[in-house]
């Protein structure tokens, strides 16, 4: 694990320009990043739904392998694409890479940056406000601290799953798992994920987000309002 450890005091960067720059990559990840963790959401949405029709229609409480193939189906996905964000080689696009770079750069997101964010002056007073949960009241720039800590929240959060990745989704390990992980820890890691989804989108480009869940615009139950055989 030394691999997901960072450090707390790099050297700053000097450039403006190196600072916007790496400004807008960082945005362009997170559009990037925010996607994968709407769609983690929605899948657990989709799988909560399922198996609450299962649970509410008796006929369809039955012994079959399609539900089996569903459900080792979903916690592999879902196992698998919390991994890719947890992800800290320097070669990925990662959340937990994103915010490495944010804690070992914090000068990029400064106090004017971010409140310039805030486009009308009727709503600079709520940028102060939106940054002051970033940083203390007199900082000049975003406090890497509190980006650390929710690293390692999520670092944590994930371990058993990323273990139950690398050894039983990804390869084939002599030595598995004595004990898997359970739907509660899955649960518990896509909670911290979407707390997470909106509390980065304000704070790299000022967007409150009211949920993460995308909000299907069809009828996606259709399908199973007929008779399939």
């Amino acid at each position: 694990m030394a691999k997901s450890k960072v450090s707390l005091n790099p050297t700053p960067i000097q450039s403006a320009t190196t600072r916007r720059n790496s400004y807008r990559r960082w945005l362009r990840w997170w559009k990037l990043l925010l996607v994968d963790i709407e769609t983690i959401a929605l899948h657990r949405y989709l799988y909560r739904e399922m198996m609450a029709m299962v649970d509410g229609n008796p006929a369809l409480k039955v012994p079959s392998a399609f539900y089996d193939w569903m459900q080792l189906a979903y916690v592999s996905q879902m196992s698998l694409a919390i991994r890719r964000l947890a992800d800290w080689d320097k070669r990925t696009v990662s959340f937990v890479g994103l915010m490495t770079e944010i804690i070992q750069h914090p000068e990029v997101i400064s106090r004017r940056r971010y409140v310039g964010l805030y486009r009308s002056m009727a709503r600079r007073q709520l940028g102060l406000k939106s940054f002051a949960r970033f940083a203390s009241k007199s900082a000049e720039h975003i406090d890497p601290t509190i980006v650390l800590n929710r690293r390692r929240e999520f670092l944590a959060a994930h371990r058993r799953l990323r273990t139950f990745v690398n050894k039983h989704v990804a390869h084939r390990s002599r030595y598995p798992m004595r004990r898997l992980p359970t739907y509660t820890e899955l649960d518990g890691c896509i909670d911290l994920l979407e707390k997470l989804a909106k509390e980065f989108s304000l704070l790299l480009d000022a967007t409150g987000l009211a949920q993460v869940v995308p909000v299907i615009q069809y009828d996606w139950k259709k399908p199973f309002r007929v008779a399939w055989i």
